[in-house]
């Protein structure tokens, strides 16, 4: 049985009720890659093959 459970803002895990009934079970935590794991990793792809100038929005004025 594989479950997932979340983890609190003060790093706490409550496991799921049918993994705390279960016996002998295994516990394995995993972490998720943070975000900068993620950083440049769609350079490698050509996003605007035809070199086209893209029209950016306008600054916004805030009151």
């Amino acid at each position: 049985m594989q479950s997932e459970a979340i983890v609190s803002s003060k790093g706490q895990i409550t496991r799921p009720a049918a993994m705390r009934a279960k016996r002998g079970m295994e516990l394995v935590i995993k972490p998720e890659l943070p975000m900068s794991a993620y950083y440049g990793m769609l350079k490698v792809y050509n996003l605007n093959p035809a070199g086209l100038e893209i029209e950016k929005e306008p600054d916004r004025e805030f009151e």
